[in-house]
């Protein structure tokens, strides 16, 4: 495994695990994160993920991310996801591009289907 599918495949670990540092540890703290494909940035900075993900994490005590399918190109993983168990959504499908700079997510673009 690659130090750029390791990243990514940490995050994903630590979301499974709902252990919100670890998760944190694999971003860079300016990350920024966009909506696929129009491009509009969702929010930016490792602050507001923090705060996002600590929520979702302790409202959804059954929270599975599923990787369905993987593939690694230059310094990008693009992930194909099914998300269960999140607060209010029963299943989402997700595809997300991660990019990856200096060993940490530098950017993700999510497009999603449920």
């Amino acid at each position: 495994m690659s130090s750029i599918e390791a990243i990514v495949q940490k995050q994903l670990d630590s979301y499974n695990a709902r252990d919100l540092q670890s998760y944190l540890d694999c971003f860079a703290d300016a990350v920024q994160v966009f909506s696929f494909p129009s491009g509009e940035m969702t929010y930016a900075g490792k602050a507001k993920l923090r705060e996002m993900y600590a929520d979702i994490f302790a409202a959804s005590p059954n929270l599975h991310c599923e990787l369905l399918n993987r593939i690694v190109f230059d310094n990008k993983v693009i992930d194909h996801e099914k998300v269960t168990g999140r607060k209010g959504v029963e299943v989402t499908e997700i595809v997300a591009i991660y990019e990856i700079q200096n060993g940490l997510i530098a950017k993700a673009h999510f497009m999603r289907r449920g």
